[in-house]
């Protein structure tokens, strides 16, 4: 607008030096918008694989930007539901971008609405550069009145229990000498052993689908929460689903094994609640 008003005045006087100003400032607008676009397109992003979180929670969607050949320059990662802070790139061209994405419902979600933007150098353009989609999982959030039962009825062994370490306990003679934890010997100068769960196992918890009321979403938000409190209990459990089972077992592994399942299942089908 401010060079159309300075050609227009330039045309009504006959001024040359005000036709060199508003071509001059023309230059600079579209000089600075092809720069902007031009570094933008030349940098790498390699994103970070999101953490899972529980629906309700934000996504945070972060990489590592590599590439550029200037310094001091700002871009930012933004979607269609948020813009992340404005990162400068430092001596080395590179710079750690990062957003946040709201979660509603649980499942893996795709988002394609991911995208590198920039007012650099003179912010007076704007410009975007697409990037790949990301795929997302949500879990579903954890609720429900019922505890954690304890001594459930359906109790079960695990397969294969003798690998399970269970800490450490002194040394009794006769105890084999590969179980002899070396480490703790020369720290405190005495014999401790690895000590492991018997073939037969220990008792674990199994949660299962078709014990609690209510419909799909809330048979799996108590689930959650029944998984998170076993695991925060050390117990060990399985999960039974409609259709799908994950053995007894415990850890983080196990953990995001069975919220994973969760997260993923199909209520569709079993939807209709206990009588």
């Amino acid at each position: 607008m401010a060079v159309a008003a300075l050609i227009a005045t330039a045309v009504n006087y006959g001024n040359n030096l005000i036709f060199a100003l508003a071509f001059l400032l023309l230059a600079v607008w579209l000089q600075s918008g092809w720069t902007c676009y031009r570094h933008l397109a030349r940098l790498h992003w390699r994103a970070n694989r999101p953490i899972p979180v529980f629906a309700g929670e934000a996504l945070c969607l972060d990489g590592q930007l590599t590439g550029g050949c200037l310094r001091d320059v700002e871009v930012f990662l933004s979607t269609s539901h948020s813009t992340g802070q404005p990162e400068i790139l430092d001596s080395t061209g590179e710079a750690c971008l990062a957003t946040l994405w709201p979660t509603v419902q649980r499942g893996e979600i795709r988002i394609d609405t991911l995208s590198l933007q920039s007012r650099w150098p003179l912010d007076l353009w704007l410009a975007s550069r697409s990037l790949p989609p990301l795929i997302a999982l949500v879990y579903p959030h954890p609720a429900g009145n019922t505890a954690l039962p304890d001594g459930h009825p359906r109790s079960a062994h695990r397969q294969a229990a003798s690998d399970d370490f269970q800490g450490l306990r002194a040394y009794v003679p006769g105890d084999s000498p590969r179980r002899i934890n070396w480490r703790v010997f020369g720290r405190r100068d005495e014999l401790a052993v690895n000590h492991f769960d018997g073939a037969s196992g220990g008792q674990a918890l199994w949660l299962t689908w078709d014990e609690m009321p209510g419909d799909g979403e809330h048979r799996l938000a108590q689930l959650t929460r029944w998984v998170l409190a076993a695991d925060h209990a050390g117990r060990e459990y399985g999960l039974h689903l409609p259709g799908q089972s994950l053995p007894p077992g415990r850890g983080r592994l196990h953990r995001e094994k069975c919220l994973r399942q969760l997260a993923i299942f199909n209520t569709t089908v079993f939807s209709t609640p206990n009588p």
